[in-house]
């Protein structure tokens, strides 16, 4: 049986297999869906109630940190949607032009959180072509600790447990292509997948109104 780095080599092979980003322009478009619960407890821990919201968000990112959110829960527009001035979003984009530049921005988004995290945040600020995704991967399989979960979902699912965090999360990749296909945040229990995340989209965009068009 391959072992977790091995299954996860594998997939930044088959990345070779993804189609690359449609569009052009200069903003960055990723579209995404999913769920979170939310709790509301006493100071002691008792829980008082508990919900599910579901959103779907449209993000458009410049290099500058400028651009446009649109957030909604169902036919309801919610924060944080609006547009953005320079500054105002993540836009310092992760390039990728080899496993050392990829590991040395990677160590800088671990500094507040656990390795999957980090990974999690270029896929929710950034376009991620197939050859950044390779390097993400390789990356990704030299992270001590890694493990390759036996869940029942289409797809492959690999997490890097952390003692200090409260949950862990889950990476679960395309088979065939290496890419990811969605996140979710398992409670310490084990059991209980506290929120979700899954990519619909992504591309460039020349204009914070428009969506990613193939290449004529």
């Amino acid at each position: 049986m391959p072992s977790p780095a091995e299954v996860v080599r594998a997939l930044a092979d088959r990345t070779a297999l993804a189609p690359v980003p449609r569009g052009t322009g200069r903003y960055h478009y990723l579209r995404k869906s999913g769920w979170h619960q939310h709790t509301d407890r006493t100071t002691a821990g008792r829980i008082l109630s508990a919900s599910t919201e579901f959103f779907d968000r449209e993000d458009w990112i410049a290099a500058d940190g400028s651009g446009r959110l649109l957030v909604t829960q169902g036919d309801t527009v919610v924060r944080p949607s609006g547009d953005f001035p320079p500054g105002g979003l993540m836009g310092d984009f992760l390039a990728g032009r080899d496993l050392a530049s990829v590991s040395a921005a990677l160590r800088r988004l671990m500094s507040p959180s656990g390795a999957v995290k980090a990974f999690s945040t270029v896929w929710l600020t950034q376009v991620v072509p197939p050859e950044l995704q390779r390097w993400l991967l390789l990356w990704l399989a030299e992270r001590p600790g890694l493990v390759v979960e036996d869940a029942d979902l289409p797809g492959v699912v690999v997490s890097v447990p952390d003692s200090v965090l409260a949950s862990t999360r889950q990476l679960v990749f395309d088979p065939e292509t290496g890419m990811l296909l969605q996140t979710r945040d398992v409670e310490e229990d084990g059991a209980t997948v506290g929120g979700c995340t899954r990519w619909l989209d992504s591309g460039y965009t020349d204009s914070t109104e428009s969506r990613p068009v193939a290449a004529s």
